[in-house]
C-alpha cells in the first residue's frame, strides 16, 4: 500500500512538472532570425493583422551577418505595420519611424519611399477632427523633402502633387478667413487677408475670385483705384470666369460714377 501511495505521488509530480515546463516553454519568448520576421510579417499584413505584424517584429534578434541588410527592412515593415493600424497615435508614432528611417539610412533604396510616408502621415492627420492648419504645413515639408533630396525618385512626382494640394489647401484657407471678415463688414481685415493670400501662394489656382472681392472689399472701403487694379485683372486674365462679368459690372458702375463726379 505504501508502494502504491509512493508511485501515485512519484506520477502527480512528474505530471505537475510537465505542466509547468510547458506553461513556461509557452511563456518564453519566441526569438526570430530577420528572414523568419519578415516572412511572417508579409503574411500577417496581407491579412491586415496589423499588431500581429508588430508583435512579429519586436522578437527579431539580428545575427552579425543579418543586421546590415535586414535592420532597415525590420524598421522599415515596422513603422508601415503602425501606419496602417491608422489612428492618430499611430499616425504619430509611425510618422517618427519614418524620419528615423531617412536619419539612419538616408543613402537606401528605400529612403524616398520612408520621406513620402512620413508626409502621408501629416495627411491623413490634418483631416481628422481637428483640421490644424499647422499640420498642413507639415505635411507640405515633409513632401518637399522628397523632392529635394530624391528629386528623380519614383515617389517624387507624386509628393509634387501633394505639395500642390496643400499649399492649396492653406491658401483656401486663408480666403475663408477673410470672407468671413468680409461679411462681418471688417473691410480692412479682409483686404488684407486676402493680399497676404496672393503674396503667399501666387500659385493659387482660384486667384480669380481673390482678385474680385479684394477689387469688392477695396470699393466698399471707397478705394475705387486699387478696386479697379484688381477688378480689371479679373476680366483681363480670367475672361471665362464667372466673375468676370460681375467685375465688369463694378468697373462699369465705377466709371459712371467717376463721370458724374466730374460732370458736378
Amino acid at each position: 500500500m505504501k508502494r502504491l501511495l509512493a508511485l501515485g505521488v512519484a506520477l502527480l509530480l512528474t505530471a505537475a512538472g510537465s505542466a509547468c515546463s510547458k506553461k513556461k516553454a509557452k511563456g518564453s519568448a519566441e526569438i526570430l532570425s530577420a528572414q523568419q520576421a519578415l516572412v511572417r510579417v508579409d503574411d500577417a499584413m496581407a491579412r491586415h493583422q496589423l499588431r500581429k505584424a508588430k508583435t512579429i517584429l519586436g522578437k527579431v534578434q539580428f545575427t552579425t551577418d543579418e543586421r546590415g541588410e535586414y535592420e532597415p527592412l525590420v524598421r522599415l515593415a515596422l513603422a508601415d505595420a503602425t501606419y496602417y493600424l491608422g489612428d492618430d497615435l499611430s499616425l504619430i508614432e509611425a510618422r517618427s519611424k519614418y524620419l528615423d528611417f531617412v536619419t539612419l539610412y538616408g543613402d537606401h533604396p528605400k529612403a524616398p519611399y520612408a520621406q513620402f510616408q512620413a508626409g502621408m502621415c501629416s495627411v491623413k492627420q490634418i483631416y481628422s477632427a481637428t483640421r490644424d492648419q499647422a499640420q498642413t504645413k507639415v505635411a507640405i515639408a515633409d513632401f518637399e523633402a522628397v523632392t529635394t533630396r530624391w528629386p528623380t525618385s519614383d515617389y517624387a512626382r507624386a509628393a509634387r502633387q501633394f505639395v500642390g494640394k496643400g499649399r492649396d489647401g492653406l491658401a483656401e484657407h486663408e480666403f475663408i478667413v477673410g470672407s468671413f471678415y468680409r461679411k462681418k463688414k471688417s473691410y480692412d481685415a479682409a483686404t488684407e487677408r486676402y493680399k497676404d493670400l496672393l503674396e503667399a501662394y501666387p500659385e493659387y489656382r482660384q486667384k480669380d475670385k481673390v482678385f474680385y472681392w479684394l477689387g469688392w472689399t477695396l470699393q466698399k472701403n471707397r478705394n475705387e483705384s486699387d478696386a479697379r487694379v484688381y477688378l480689371d485683372r479679373v476680366v483681363t486674365e480670367y475672361p471665362m470666369s464667372k466673375y468676370a462679368k460681375m467685375a465688369q459690372q463694378m468697373l462699369d458702375e465705377g466709371a459712371k460714377r467717376d463721370l458724374a463726379r466730374e460732370g458736378g
